[in-house]
Order: C-alpha cells, then sequence, then structure tokens
C-alpha cells in the first residue's frame, strides 16, 4: 500500500514539476498589428465553453452597468424564484429588510427579505453578490434589519444548508448597488 501511495506521489510531483510556471506558451502578435482587435476572443481561455453562462457572465464580456432607471421592478420575487434562468442577467430591483450580512474575501453576500404580500410570513429571500472592486459596501449602514433597495442582475440559484441543517435554495443575483430605502 505504501509503495501504491509513494508512486501516486512521485507521479503527481513530478507533473507539477514539469509544467511550466504560468501555463503554455503564448504567441507574440504580428507586427502589421500592433494593438489586436476584440473579436470575442481576446480574453477568451482555450477550451472554455462559451455557451454556458459563469456566474459574472462570459468572460469575453464586460457587462456594462445599465441605467439604474431601467431596472424592472415588476417581477415577483416567488416567480425570480421559481425560474431564475429565465430572468438570467435581466437587470432587477427589489426592496426588502437586509437579513445577514456576510463578508467572504473580496465579495459581500446582502440576503434581502423580499415581502410578497401583506403577511408577516409572505417573503422570499434573495443573496445579492457584491464584488467590492465593483461595489464597496458599508457593513455599518448595511446591516442587519434596515430596509434596502438592490439593483442587481439574477445569476444562479444558490444552495446552502442553513444554521438548522435544511438545504436551502434562493436567487443570487449579482448586485450593482444598494442603498438604505427613504421612507
Amino acid at each position: 500500500m505504501r509503495t501504491l501511495v509513494w508512486l501516486f506521489l512521485v507521479l503527481v510531483c513530478s507533473g507539477c514539476i514539469a509544467a511550466p510556471p504560468l501555463g503554455a506558451p503564448r504567441s507574440v502578435l504580428p507586427q502589421s498589428s500592433p494593438t489586436p482587435e476584440d473579436d470575442g476572443t481576446l480574453f477568451a481561455r482555450s477550451g472554455q465553453n462559451r455557451d454556458a453562462p459563469s456566474v459574472f457572465g462570459p468572460p469575453h464580456i464586460v457587462t456594462p452597468i445599465p441605467d439604474f432607471s431601467s431596472y424592472r421592478d415588476d417581477v415577483d420575487v416567488r416567480e425570480l424564484a421559481q425560474d431564475v434562468a429565465a430572468y438570467w442577467d435581466v437587470p432587477l430591483r427589489y426592496e426588502g429588510v437586509v437579513w445577514t450580512v456576510v463578508p467572504e474575501g473580496d465579495l459581500v453576500f446582502v440576503q434581502v427579505k423580499v415581502p410578497f404580500g401583506q403577511g408577516s410570513a409572505d417573503w422570499q429571500a434573495i443573496v445579492v453578490m457584491f464584488p467590492s472592486y465593483r461595489v464597496p459596501i458599508d457593513t455599518t449602514v448595511i446591516r442587519e434589519g434596515v430596509t434596502v433597495v438592490v439593483w442587481g442582475r439574477p445569476r444562479t440559484m444558490l444552495r446552502f444548508t442553513d444554521d438548522a441543517g435544511n438545504e436551502v435554495e434562493q436567487p443570487l443575483l449579482l448586485g450593482d448597488r444598494i442603498a438604505v430605502a427613504q421612507r
């Protein structure tokens, strides 16, 4: 058994040592084109499936943030939770109460309880992810219990286990803006 494990480690380590440090060598641009034209492949990774959307969007396209007046506020949060793929990258606006704020490295996740009825149990939670390099979040202002307005674009359903051990699914939005609601 030891010999088998030792052989496996030797193979893995020798593969790591033989690999170039920063990936495969890159070709040099010809002198006739000092500035490359963006044909959609400029930032593409080799072997990447361009049809499969990632959480942040396709890497070869930088999606500009739409004008905040163009964000839709007519999409019911329950409809979004049922079919998040139908609203992928559609600019949406929701108002609700901050449930949790979780900083994770360069990301801040804000979980918002969005009401859809008059009862105290008539709400659906969404998670809005804010990359700090795009949207800095002041966690002294945006904190639990504060009513906020969020602008974002749906990406996927976030699946996690809550504190009680239950499997939970909530829509994940890439956040473009968050503000305390003016009453």
